[in-house]
């Protein structure tokens, strides 16, 4: 290794940890900062009140040049101290622009806050999207993105519908053809401005690519994939390259497959069955992260609050002989638990600390066995369910699925 190589070897995560801190106690002196090493975050505020979560920007930190890398501390610290949003519309409207983000994303700012009030009411602003994305609106500044809630746009004056159409126009403004040919009949947008996942809404810009039938996916924010709905191979293609991205990506979007419908971007499972059995698998991989992170989150708050319920794990499960993947959770008789909601589940009969009897069933039919005992948990992304007592064992047994 050269001298030039050891100098521009990636930091550790915990040194790029103490590089920002040293950052930070420049340019906000009077903010105690705290490095939580579990969590791979900077605290901010006597109370820590303030979060920087590390987990995108030390990747993204390590694969940048060094002027990049001075530019991208730059942007880091100013999210302690985020610049105030215009104080109207009309400075604000050019700016303004539509993102996608995922709904684990989205859950996890839910929890947050519900964590510091529990009875305050969400105030960011969502609009209806697809059933793992949520669509919102940012202000493009010369630093970093910052979103807002619907209390800033009373402020301006503005609906939420009205600010939307100024993004999509200045989205259109910012959007010229940029496509490369990267798998027989894939192409990926070369735009590289932080909104590429964001022109899925645009589908004049679809159809000029992929024809009359286009299908398309945004696995991650920095990626726009497009094939011909019409071409078999290219669908399969589409969604592998798809899974290599979700395989190396921080940032995930969506593991879905989207076709155009009336102009808007409608969720679609291709007829083929390798290109389904390849994007359910996807699915399962984007819901198994989401489950862990929503776990994780719930965990911490149940223990400062001292409440005790078990938060069950989704896990993706492989037959040994057929080869068949499913997601599967545990149901354990004596525990109050917030079940995923996965294609089977074990129910698990503990006698002592013995166990006694383990039954294996699809969600369907449990579900409709015995739905009274699994109620859905309001606004919860991913699906979870709270489970205080057991199944009548003689009424589901009929139900299990075969042992081998």
């Amino acid at each position: 290794m050269s001298l030039f190589d050891f100098f521009r070897r990636p930091p550790t995560p915990r040194k790029y940890a103490q590089l920002l801190m040293k950052k930070l106690a420049i340019h906000h002196p009077d903010e105690p900062v705290r490095f939580d090493e579990p969590g791979f975050r900077l605290l901010v505020g006597s109370d820590g009140g303030q979060v920087i979560n590390l987990h995108n920007l030390y990747p993204e930190y390590c694969a940048a040049n060094k002027h990049e890398r001075v530019l991208q501390l730059a942007r880091a610290v100013a999210m302690v101290s985020p610049p105030g949003l215009p104080s109207t519309y009309a400075e604000a409207r050019s700016r303004l622009m539509p993102v996608l983000r995922g709904r684990g994303m989205m859950e996890y700012m839910r929890l947050m806050e519900l964590g510091k009030d529990p009875g305050a009411a969400s105030g960011s602003l969502v609009f209806p999207f697809s059933s793992d994305t949520a669509l919102m609106l940012v202000h493009d500044g010369e630093h970093m993105m910052q979103s807002f809630g619907a209390d800033q746009l009373e402020r301006w004056g503005v609906s939420p519908d009205d600010a939307l159409a100024a993004a999509m126009d200045n989205l259109r403004d910012a959007t010229v053809d940029r496509f490369a040919q990267v798998e027989h009949g894939v192409y990926a947008g070369e735009w590289g401005d932080a909104y590429d996942s964001s022109r899925l809404l645009l589908p004049d810009l679809a159809h000029r690519i992929a024809g009359a039938n286009p299908l398309a996916m945004v696995p991650a924010r920095g990626t726009l994939l497009l094939a011909s709905g019409n071409d078999v191979e290219a669908v399969r293609a589409m969604v592998a390259l798809a899974q290599r991205i979700a395989d190396s990506e921080t940032r995930p979007v969506s593991a879905l497959l989207y076709r155009y419908q009336d102009g808007r971007p409608v969720e679609h499972m291709p007829e083929d069955e390798a290109a389904r059995g390849a994007l359910e698998s996807l699915q399962r991989q984007y819901l198994y992260g989401d489950y862990a992170a929503q776990k994780e989150t719930l965990d911490e708050l149940h223990e400062k609050s001292g409440t005790d319920i078990f938060v069950a794990s989704y896990k993706v499960m492989r037959h040994d002989d057929t080869g068949v993947e499913y997601s599967l959770c545990s149901w354990t008789n004596g525990v109050d638990s917030l079940l995923p909601r996965t294609e089977r589940v074990a129910l698990v009969v503990y006698e002592g600390d013995q166990m006694q009897e383990l039954l294996m069933l699809p969600w369907d039919a449990l579900h409709e066995a015995c739905s009274e005992l699994m109620r859905p948990v309001p606004d919860a992304y991913p699906e979870r369910y709270r489970v205080t007592a057991f199944p009548d064992l003689e009424r589901v047994r009929p139900l299990a699925l075969p042992t081998s």
